[in-house]
């Protein structure tokens, strides 16, 4: 499902990590102050100018709905304060923001970075096997899902039919994916011992890279003081 967001050149992975993490912080100083939504327009734009145009664009709706929804339960809960709701706007944007990266990096991208910056193995491979297990759990259930409709099982909310014709066979396809699994890694003699190892496609930082970091580790810092600025004076 996630595939769908992947570019075809990603920042650098631990780059777009770093991008993520501090997207999300800028927004949570910056959010009481008109810097927050300046620096949050600022970062999207900046995703959008470095490749990230298609991702931006597809996550707009969810990005909508998901703000306009909680916008307006935060409006009511606190009475109509508007100052209030447009600052959790901004925390509640910045989220979404920082989801971009992440989620336009192929996760084996990020796995041949670590691997090429003597991560242990045991650390790759797990976080390998976890960032691809999303996916596979979301194709899984919709597999099981469309046999259940097959069958005319379609109400899930029924005890019987959720826990004979959705958990088991859901836990047993889940059951064989891991011996699936564990064999692949066997197969090609993992070990978690140091030894001689190749990385098929090494992950080099770019001149692009470079220049993507400058200009938004710049909104980054200048959102920060500014938004230090106005809260102090």
């Amino acid at each position: 499902m996630t595939d769908r967001f992947y570019v075809s050149e990603p920042l650098y992975p631990l780059l777009s990590v770093l991008t993520s993490l501090l997207t999300f912080i800028g927004a949570l100083v910056t959010a009481e102050t008109v810097y927050g939504i300046v620096f949050l327009v600022g970062v999207y734009l900046l995703l959008c100018a470095f490749g990230y145009l298609k991702s931006c664009v597809k996550i707009l709706p969810f990005f909508a709905v998901y703000l306009s929804l909680l916008s307006a339960i935060f409006y009511f809960a606190s009475s109509g304060d508007a100052e209030f709701t447009l600052q959790m706007a901004v925390r509640l944007g910045g989220v979404v923001i920082a989801v971009i990266p992440g989620l336009s990096l192929p996760p084996v991208s990020l796995m041949r970075n670590l691997t090429q910056l003597n991560c242990h193995r045991y650390i790759t491979l797990g976080m390998l096997i976890t960032l691809s297990f999303i996916p596979v759990l979301t194709a899984e259930i919709n597999q099981v899902r469309g046999a259940m409709k097959t069958r005319g099982a379609a109400n899930i909310l029924k005890p019987q039919i959720f826990y004979r014709a959705f958990l088991i066979p859901l836990t047993v396809r889940l059951v064989n994916i891991s011996d699936t699994l564990a064999l692949s890694v066997e197969t090609r003699a993992f070990i978690s011992e140091k030894a001689d190892y190749t990385v098929y496609k090494p992950v080099s930082l770019k001149t692009r890279d470079v220049i993507f970091s400058v200009i938004f580790f710049a909104l980054f810092i200048l959102g920060i003081f500014f938004a230090v600025l106005e809260v102090g004076a």
